[in-house]
């Protein structure tokens, strides 16, 4: 398996995003992150994970095709998205 493409909403490239498996974007509401996570698979329909977090670490969201998933304190859980089925490379998440 090949390391999935990352993209940052508001810095990577339009042609990235689309590009992306993964995209992160940073909200300072809960409320806004549901509502980006909400469109973001119909923007980019080759994301397979959209990752909402705040940028002081409080809270992350990980939005999949399906549903959306909160992850507290800020830190995604990697073994936990893996039960998910999912394998990330989420390097920015970590904080």
């Amino acid at each position: 398996m090949d390391d999935p493409v990352v993209g940052m909403a508001g810095v990577s490239t339009p042609a990235w995003l689309q590009a992306s498996d993964v995209i992160v974007g940073e909200h300072r509401s809960v409320l806004r992150a549901r509502r980006w996570l909400a469109g973001i698979h119909r923007r980019y329909p080759g994301c397979v994970v959209a990752v909402a977090r705040h940028p002081g670490g409080r809270w992350c969201l990980l939005g999949l095709r399906t549903h959306t998933v909160v992850v507290r304190g800020g830190r995604l859980d990697v073994d936990a998205a893996a039960g998910l089925g999912y394998h990330l490379f989420l390097e920015g998440a970590r904080r």
